[in-house]
């Protein structure tokens, strides 16, 4: 060898699937990624659409409010049913269906004859 010729480089090898690869490769290294810019761009969507409601005023004119407030106060003035009125309603007594939870349960309408002789030792 000759002192002004340099030695022969050793080309390096490039570790397979650090470059090049496609979608696949691309999806393995950087899916995480995606996956997470995907929610977060659903999530300012979101809050985007939210905020367009916030500003909006209510449909009704303050006298249309006055209005169906009135009504309904006078409504229930003039009204003269009251809940003891109604026929479907039913007043139970706590009291004394606590005290049947606490009482015991007869076994007599549950017992059942065996069909054979049980063997007793």
């Amino acid at each position: 060898m000759k002192s002004s010729e340099s030695p022969k480089k050793k080309k390096k090898k490039s570790k397979k699937g650090t470059s090049g690869g496609g979608a696949k490769q691309f999806l393995v290294w950087h899916g995480e990624k995606v996956a997470v810019c995907v929610v977060a761009l659903i999530a300012l969507w979101f809050a985007s659409q939210g905020m367009g409601y916030m500003g909006q005023r209510m449909g009704w004119p303050p006298s249309d409010l006055e209005t169906a407030a009135r009504e309904a106060r006078e409504g229930i003035e003039r009204s003269t049913r009251t809940a003891a009125d109604e026929d479907d309603l039913e007043i139970t007594d706590y009291a004394a269906y606590a005290e049947q939870i606490k009482s015991p349960i007869p076994a007599a309408p549950y017992s059942v004859t065996a069909p054979w002789k049980p063997v007793t030792q």
